[in-house]
């Protein structure tokens, strides 16, 4: 995995629009900042993550990436990613279900994980 420095979430931070209705699309930021187009942006939501690990405030969906400029979009954001953890720990706790059902006599004794209580 690729190295960051802070020059490089400066560069992403000067590449990426503020508000929602101007998002830019992954492929577009990608070949902004010189990473590879492919379909899933490894590079590029490599340093997304540091970013927002850093401090910034980067919201995506399916439009794209930008710069949260109010505490609507931050809320959408963050109601997405809250329903994406879930769906997470539903397919988690789906498989455990299944394999305790299907191996009674040899049960996983991890528990259920929910994002909320």
């Amino acid at each position: 995995m690729a190295q960051f420095t802070s020059a490089d979430i400066t560069k992403l931070m000067s590449q990426i629009p503020k508000g929602k209705s101007n998002a830019i699309n992954a492929p577009d930021l990608a070949i902004r900042m010189g990473f590879s187009p492919a379909p899933n942006q490894e590079e590029l939501r490599a340093l997304i993550r540091m970013a927002i690990d850093n401090g910034e405030l980067i919201g995506s969906s399916s439009s794209g990436y930008w710069i949260m400029d109010s505490l609507q979009e931050l809320e959408e954001v963050l109601n997405s990613l809250e329903g994406r953890a879930q769906g997470t720990c539903d397919r988690r706790n789906n498989l455990l279900d299944s394999w305790n059902s299907k191996n009674p006599t040899n049960k996983s004794t991890l528990p259920h994980v929910n994002v909320k209580p």
